[in-house]
């Protein structure tokens, strides 16, 4: 999919982060769009950055675990823009705590946000997406989901379940020679605030320092934002480039390029080499890249 202009993209936690810059980039572009977050406050702030633009915008105020009114949205979408062409699954949250401290509410929780919602979206928009032309349907998972750290046992199995998911619908809709074209997206640390808002069963200072020091989790929160390599626009940035190229397969971020490659090459040392690029960061204090 080379051109965004008059299509309509469905994009989840558009309120924040990733979502919002995604719809600015897409506004840009003339696309049309669907904009979904549980929260109405930060959803009205995405659409009043795009008010100027000529676009049209519907704003769908639901939480993604809500299985009811998921069946609901592929209609109402429709209703506001007669058609849909892309939806980008990018909502996410973290439950950060050992598997001995989390429990089944935890788990289902965390994997009904991160990986049932994703299915359930996939599922319920790929019939109307298979009546375009051309479409795309974009899966947000993580550098989490090819690799995986203690204390992050239900972001890494949500993450690793997107990206086994995506893979599997991609190989299918090219055997079936469909005209929606499936992406996988993992992001490294971009600046946004998932940590911020994660539900923490504990806190480790030592394991939050891969993203930088603190001695809390409000301030890991902060610092988890500000010491990010790569901003939200630049992540939205080079999910619609890749989507240009069809590039099926996108790595967000230099962190994301390396520990692809480390995770491969050193797979039994790989949690010792994960700490070189937190170490170079607070050496030569890297600044964030937003151009």
């Amino acid at each position: 999919m080379k051109n965004f202009a008059d299509k309509v993209a469905l994009i989840t936690g558009a309120g924040s982060g990733i979502g919002r810059a995604l719809a600015e980039e897409l506004a840009n572009e003339g696309c049309n769009l669907a904009l979904v977050d549980w929260n109405n406050e930060s959803l009205e702030e995405t659409k009043e950055l795009i008010r100027k633009k000529n676009v049209s915008v519907s704003t769908h105020v639901l939480d993604i675990k809500d299985k009811e009114k998921i069946k609901e949205l592929p209609q109402k979408v429709i209703n506001s823009h007669n058609q849909i062409d892309i939806v980008i699954n990018n909502a996410g949250i973290s439950v950060i705590g050992s598997v001995e401290e989390v429990n089944e509410d935890d788990w289902s929780f965390g994997l009904d946000t991160l990986l049932n919602s994703v299915i359930q979206m996939t599922t319920e928009f790929l019939p109307h997406l298979q009546k375009q032309k051309e479409a795309a349907l974009v899966n947000v998972s993580s550098i989490f989901g090819l690799f995986s750290v203690p204390k992050q046992s239900i972001y890494n199995v949500g993450k690793f379940g997107v990206k086994a998911f995506t893979e599997s619908l991609s190989m299918e809709m090219q055997a079936a020679e469909s005209p929606v074209e499936v992406y996988c997206v993992f992001p490294g640390h971009i600046g946004t605030d998932i940590y911020k808002s994660s539900r923490f069963k504990s806190y480790d200072p030592e394991l939050s320092a891969f993203f930088g020091v603190a001695a809390n989790k409000e301030d890991a929160g902060i610092v988890f934002k500000e010491n990010a390599p790569t901003s939200p626009s630049k992540a939205a940035r080079v999910i619609l480039k890749n989507i240009r190229k069809k590039n099926k397969r996108i790595l967000i971020g230099y962190d994301a390029h390396f520990y692809d490659i480390a995770s491969r090459l050193f797979p039994k040392n790989f949690f010792k080499i994960i700490w070189i690029l937190p170490f170079m960061r607070e050496l030569f204090k890297f600044k964030k890249r937003k151009s």
